[in-house]
């Protein structure tokens, strides 16, 4: 069971990003790292999952659409984005070690975390990797008519 979570969402490919928000005081402090997808398809696909490699037992990397999109068209798989430049690019950066790490990951995890019991990761919903949840929220007027 872990004390502290930090949890980061759909990098898409921006090293930058990923590294401002690694060297932020509370994700450092946190024992876990949880990357719930979409590691991949923007500009630095490759060196964002480099680095999220280096983080180690520490992380826990979770697979997006995006990652399995990419993973599938690296290994000539037809997913429906072959007109889409950004993601014949991105796949074609994804070397075979990037290929290991995606293959494997989990689609969801379930962590146990102190105060709270278990908690579910996924990207999306538990069913699927790209549904959407919208939730409406009804405000009425501030003065009760």
């Amino acid at each position: 069971m872990v004390s502290s979570v930090a949890v980061l969402s759909d990098v898409h490919g921006m090293l930058p990003a990923l590294e401002r928000v690694l060297s932020e005081p509370a994700v450092q402090r946190a024992e876990l790292i949880v990357v719930t997808g979409d590691h991949t398809w923007g500009p630095q696909p490759a060196q964002v999952l480099d680095r999220l490699m280096q983080l180690g037992d520490r992380a826990v990397l979770i697979r997006g659409n995006a990652d399995r999109e990419l993973l599938s068209m690296s290994r000539g798989i037809d997913v429906g984005l072959g007109d889409d430049p950004v993601s014949v690019w991105g796949a074609a950066q994804l070397a075979s070690e990037h290929r290991a790490l995606l293959e494997p990951m989990a689609e969801n995890v379930t962590v146990d975390i102190d105060g709270f019991g278990p908690v579910f990761f996924s990207h999306a919903t538990p069913r699927n990797d790209e549904e959407v949840v919208l939730a409406l929220i009804a405000f009425g007027p501030r003065d009760g008519r």
